[in-house]
């Protein structure tokens, strides 16, 4: 699981690597998978879960895995239906990992203490990796990216503003 403030880069982190490994990606954000209608969720999460092992070898990236996969002992009864689907995740996943397929399944929060504790565990989301805000070098690398689809003077202090934009997230200097 990842995690690190909004807008670091956990997805493109995790497209990278799939582009790396020659890899199908697969992104959900949880929070779209969400349905009104009772059993909604759990065949959008099974779905999505059908989609990967028919598109092995994949990276199946879940963002905004809390807003699922929060904490069921937090949860009060009128959420019994988010219960259900943080089950019907937790069933998916292990079934990958049981069938041994091609899938790696990668979660991303902002807020990993609210991710229930089921998810975190070996063989889930069991392993955590910090994706801070980029640092001075990343930051100058990025605004140089995003500098060439813009007419710009060939003289500007990339150092300055680097510095200038310390705390700034990837997508911050995207904008």
């Amino acid at each position: 699981m990842l995690y690190g403030p909004p807008g670091c880069g956990k997805t493109y982190i995790m497209k990278a690597a799939a582009g790396e490994g020659n890899l199908n990606f697969i992104n959900v954000k949880l929070s779209d998978v969400l349905d009104q209608y009772v059993g909604g969720t759990e065949k959008n999460i099974h779905k999505i879960f059908e989609t990967a092992r028919k598109n092995t070898p994949c990276i199946l990236f879940v963002d905004e895995i809390d807003a699922l996969g929060g904490r069921r002992d937090k949860m009060g009864e009128s959420a019994q239906y988010l219960k259900a689907a943080v089950n019907q995740l937790l069933y998916e996943m292990d079934g990958i990992e049981a069938a041994n397929e091609n899938v790696l399944v990668v979660g991303a929060t902002n807020a990993p203490w609210d991710v229930d504790p089921a998810l975190r565990r070996a063989g889930r989301f069991g392993k955590t990796i910090y994706v801070p805000a980029p640092d001075f070098s990343s930051r100058k690398a990025i605004l140089k990216i995003h500098a060439k689809k813009r007419p710009l003077s060939k003289f500007i202090p990339w150092n300055r503003l680097a510095l200038a934009t310390a705390g700034y997230s990837s997508a911050d200097l995207k904008a």
